[in-house]
C-alpha cells in the first residue's frame, strides 16, 4: 500500500508562512509609509497654526505692539495648553531661548538643554540639531525627537523675520505610533487570516491531486504485484522454487553437482497408437489429466518434476535439496503411479524405470529456460524404462541394494542396455508391511 503523501501538510505550512514572511516583510514597510503620512498631514495641519500664528504676531506687530506686551499677550493665550497632546510657543531665533511657553518655568530656557534632534525627512536619514535649525531661521516642518527619552513630536517652525522670532506648533507623535500600533496589529491578524484562507484550499487542491495519484499508483502497484505473481507462478511451474529464488538473486550460470539423488523415468505403453486414433483435444485432455495426477504424487512424496518429452515423464528426488534416504520416495512415487494410471484409464499402461547415483543439474537455455540433468545416472534410468515392461516398474541393483529390506522385488537377471552393456536389474513389487 503506498505511504500516504505528506504533501497537503507540506503545501498548506509552505504557503502559510510565505504569507507570513511576505507579511513581516511587507507591513513594516507599508507602516512606514503610513506613518510617513500620518507626520506630514500632522506637519500640515501644524504649518497651519504656526503660519495662522505668526501671521496673527506679525499683524499685531504692524500695529505697533511693542514685543514686550506682545509677548506677554501671546503667553497669556498659550496658557493652560496640554503640552503632553500639543501647543505653540515662540522661540529666540538669535539665542535659541524660549520666549513664550505654555509653563512658564520653561520660559528664558535655551532649546539647546532639551538636546533634541530635527529630522525633516520623517526617518531620521538626515537630523541636525533642534537649535542649529532654529538659528538658521528657515521655516518648515518635520520630527523632533529628544535624546535619552522615547518622547517624538511633530513640529512646524515659521520664522518671522522682522524680529528674528520663531513660532513652532508641535504635537506629540504617541498618538500617531499608537494608532501605527493598531494598524499593525490589524494587518498581522489580517495576514494570519489570510494566510489560513488561501493556504487552507490550496492544500485541499493538492491533497485532492496526491490522493489522485496515490490512487494511481496503488492500482499501478496492485497490477505490477499481479503480474509479478504471474511471474512467479509461472516461474515456478518451470524451475524449483529454490532455483527460481537463486536465478532471481543472482546472474550467471547454475550449475550443481548431487553425489547421489534417485531418477525416476515413465513411459506410456502403446503412446503412438493412441495418439494416431484419438482427437487432438482429447489427446491433450487425457495427457493433461494424466501428468496433473502424477504431479500430485510428486508433491505428495517430495520428488521433484523435472520434465515432460511427449508421453514421457521424469522426476528426480534429492534435487534441488539434497535428503538423506532419496530412494524410498520415488519407489514410493512409482508404485502410486502405476495405480494413477488405471484411475485415469485402465487400458492404458506405464513402463517405470528407476536408478540412482550422481547426476549434474543445472539451468540451459535464455529465453524459453528449463532445468535439467545430465549423467550416467540418467542415461541409466532412461534405459531402463525402455527395457521395462508395461505396468512394472525396472529397477537397478543400485535401488535394490537400498530397499530390499523394506520393498519387495522379483530378479529380473542381467539386462543388456544399449551403450552400457549387461546390468543385473529387479522389478519392484510393494513396500513390505511395516510390524
Amino acid at each position: 500500500m503506498v505511504q500516504k503523501s505528506r504533501l497537503p501538510l507540506y503545501t498548506f505550512v509552505s504557503v502559510f508562512l510565505s504569507i507570513l514572511l511576505v507579511g513581516s516583510l511587507a507591513v513594516p514597510i507599508f507602516l512606514d509609509v503610513i506613518q510617513r503620512n500620518y507626520y506630514q498631514l500632522q506637519a500640515e495641519v501644524n504649518f497651519r497654526q504656526a503660519k495662522a500664528m505668526a501671521q496673527f504676531i506679525q499683524q499685531r506687530l504692524d500695529a505697533g505692539v511693542q514685543n514686550k506686551a506682545l509677548l506677554l499677550e501671546f503667553q497669556a493665550a498659550i496658557h493652560g495648553q496640554e503640552v503632553d497632546r500639543g501647543y505653540v510657543c515662540i522661540i529666540d531665533q538669535t539665542t535659541g531661548q524660549y520666549l513664550s511657553h505654555p509653563m512658564k518655568n520653561v520660559l528664558g530656557m535655551s532649546i539647546a538643554d532639551k538636546k533634541a534632534l530635527y529630522d525633516e525627512n520623517y526617518n531620521n536619514t538626515a537630523s541636525v540639531k533642534w537649535e542649529e535649525y532654529i538659528k538658521t531661521g528657515k521655516s518648515g516642518g518635520g520630527l523632533l525627537r529628544y535624546t535619552g527619552t522615547p518622547m517624538t513630536e511633530v513640529v512646524y517652525f515659521q520664522s518671522i523675520p522682522g524680529v528674528n522670532w520663531t513660532v513652532t506648533s508641535h504635537e506629540n507623535a504617541d498618538r500617531i505610533r499608537r494608532e501605527i500600533s493598531r494598524i499593525r496589529t490589524v494587518l498581522s491578524l489580517g495576514f494570519v487570516v489570510f494566510g489560513l484562507i488561501l493556504a487552507f484550499p490550496i492544500s485541499i487542491a493538492t491533497r485532492r491531486v496526491s490522493r489522485r495519484y496515490e490512487t494511481q499508483i496503488e492500482e499501478r502497484n496492485a497490477k505490477l504485484f499481479e503480474e509479478q505473481q504471474k511471474s512467479e507462478s509461472l516461474l515456478l511451474n518451470i524451475l524449483p522454487a529454490q532455483i527460481a529464488e537463486r536465478m532471481k538473486k543472482q546472474d550467471g550460470m547454475i550449475a550443481d553437482h548431487f553425489p547421489h539423488v534417485s531418477v525416476l523415468f515413465c513411459d506410456i505403453v502403446n503412446f503412438t497408437v493412441l495418439a494416431s486414433e484419438t482427437k487432438p483435444d482429447k489427446l491433450v485432455t487425457l495427457l493433461n489429466q494424466i501428468f496433473s495426477c502424477f504431479d500430485a504424487i510428486c508433491e505428495k512424496h517430495g520428488v521433484e518434476k523435472i520434465k515432460t518429452i511427449g508421453d514421457s515423464y521424469m522426476a528426480v528426488c534429492g534435487i534441488p535439496l539434497a535428503v538423506t534416504d532419496d530412494a524410498e520416495p520415488i519407489a514410493l512415487m512409482a508404485l502410486e503411479m502405476l495405480q494413477a494410471i488405471h484411475q485415469v484409464d485402465p487400458h492404458l499402461n506405464v513402463r517405470i524405470g528407476i536408478h540412482c547415483g550422481e547426476v549434474v543439474a543445472g539451468i540451459i537455455g535464455t529465453r524459453k529456460f528449463s532445468y535439467d540433468l545430465w549423467g550416467d545416472t540418467v542415461n541409466i534410468a532412461a534405459r531402463l524404462e525402455s527395457h521395462g515392461q508395461p505396468g512394472k516398474i525396472h529397477c537397478s541393483d543400485s535401488i535394490y541394494a537400498l530397499l530390499k529390506h523394506r520393498f519387495s522385488f522379483t530378479d529380473n537377471g542381467d539386462v543388456t542396455l544399449k551403450g552400457k552393456g549387461a546390468l543385473h536389474t529387479y522389478f519392484l513389487l510393494q513396500k513390505n508391511p511395516t510390524d
